[in-house]
Order: structure tokens, then sequence, then C-alpha cells
């Protein structure tokens, strides 16, 4: 019975020993492939996140460009609108200008420009002639003021002296207590001289000068620009000490160096 119960326990003790060793075998080769294994897939990740990291760089450089474009383009638009809305005051204007005269005014494009003596814009030359109906003589304004007047028309052009040219005489009232008239004769483009003012009669600086009517050719009340006081040994009105002809100085309504659309008188 003894040497029964000893063999019993002979075989479990084996059996225990082989298992410990198959498991011991088994786990070994595991064990020593862990550090490969665990060095192979941390420097895999680390490889892979710079790859991932320099395509991202990449992918990242790409969108900036890109977005730099759309921005610049985005300026360009609103560059372009924020003419639009330049365009769209000066449009405004011009309607408000032909409403009150409907179907009077005939708009022209200035196409070129002639004189130049002593800095004056002496003539322009419109894309309107005959066959739009414009005749010669006909008057010529833009909402802020008078331009001039039609002295030659072909079928598609019309040439215009603009009211800074001495030939060309525009009979004009200061506004005031008291009207008075006098001839605008030429100028240039920053001082118009209005000359034949009534002697004595007090003229306020920065008074209105406006086309009387006088004359028939210019209608009354457009705008030609404001009196001006100076000195150099004259009044207010420009007058010589001593002498009864008055002559003044006035600044154009207009500013003849950004002419592009103009209307004639029909």
């Amino acid at each position: 019975m003894k040497a029964t119960t000893t063999g019993t326990l002979a075989v479990i003790a084996v059996a225990m020993v082989a298992v410990l060793l198959v498991a011991f075998f088994r786990a070994t080769p595991v064990e020593l492939a862990y550090p490969v294994e665990q060095a192979k897939v941390t420097w895999a990740r680390r490889l892979a996140a710079r790859w991932t990291g320099l395509w991202h760089g990449v992918d990242a450089s790409v969108e900036n460009a890109r977005l730099r474009r759309e921005i610049a383009s985005l300026e360009m638009v609103r560059g372009e609108l924020a003419g639009l809305e330049e365009e769209n005051a000066r449009l405004r204007r011009d309607l408000r200008f032909t409403e009150r005269e409907p179907n009077r005014w005939e708009c022209a494009e200035v196409l070129s420009e002639g004189g130049g003596a002593a800095g004056a814009r002496r003539s322009i030359r419109l894309n309107k002639g005959s066959l739009a109906g414009i005749r010669e003589g006909a008057v010529v304004a833009v909402p802020e003021g008078l331009v001039g007047q039609v002295v030659a028309v072909t079928p598609h052009t019309s040439e215009v002296l603009l009211v800074t040219d001495p030939s060309l005489q525009v009979a004009c009232t200061v506004e005031g207590s008291e009207r008075i008239r006098g001839i605008l004769s030429g100028g240039t483009d920053d001082v118009l001289l209005m000359r034949h003012l009534k002697a004595g009669a007090e003229i306020a600086p920065e008074s209105r000068v406006l086309t009387s009517g006088l004359g028939g050719v210019f209608p009354a009340g457009i705008p030609v620009g404001t009196f001006i006081s100076e000195g150099n040994g004259r009044d207010a009105a420009g007058r010589h000490a001593g002498g009864l002809e008055r002559e003044g100085k006035v600044r154009p309504a207009v500013d003849f160096t950004l002419l592009e659309d103009v209307f004639i008188r029909r």
C-alpha cells in the first residue's frame, strides 16, 4: 500500500515538472522575442509619426499657399467692390441730375482732351454727335456744375469748348443779399476769371456763382463755382484801387481733370 502511494506521488511530481518545463520552453522564445518586437513597434510608430508629420507639414504648406491665394483673390474682389461703390455713387448723382431735367440731357463719354495752354484743358471730345441729336451751341454740364459748350459736331463726336477757355464767355450771377452779375471768361482748371462785376457791391467770400440765363445760351441756375476772396492790392472782389472795373476769381465747381461722363443739353 505504501509502495503504491509513493509511486503515485512520483508520477505526479514528474508530470508537474514536465508541465513546468513545457511552459518554460514555450515562454522562453516569446520572452526572448519581446524586446525585439517592442523595439520594432516603438521605432515603427516613431517613424510613422515622423513620416505622417512630414506629410502633414507638406499638406499644411500647400494649404497655406492656397489660403494665401484665396486671401489675395478676396483683396482683389474687395478692391473691385470699392470701385463699384464709387461708380454707383457717381451714377446716383448723375441720375438725380437727369431727373431734374427729364428727356433734355444726353449722357456722353469723354474720348480725349485738347488744348492745354498754361495747364488749362481748353476742350474735350465726346462720343456723341449729330446721330444722337447733338447740335452746335449745346450746353454741357455734370451734376457738379457747368463744363462748357459744344462748338463742333460730327456724326459720332462732339467738340466741347470748356469754360476755362477765354473765348467762351458765360453770363453769371453771384449769390448774396444782392445778386451781382458778371461775365465768366477763361482761367485754368483751378481758377476761373469773372469780369465786369458791379462796382460798389459787396461780395462775401465763398459765395456761389451760377449761370444767370442772360443771352439765352446757358440756362439759369447751373452751378459754376465759388467766389474767392483775394488780396494783392485788390479788394475782396478783385477791384483795383481807384478803378471802376471789378474782377474776381472763381473756384470751379467741376474738377476738369476727372471728367469721364458728361451731359449734353438737347
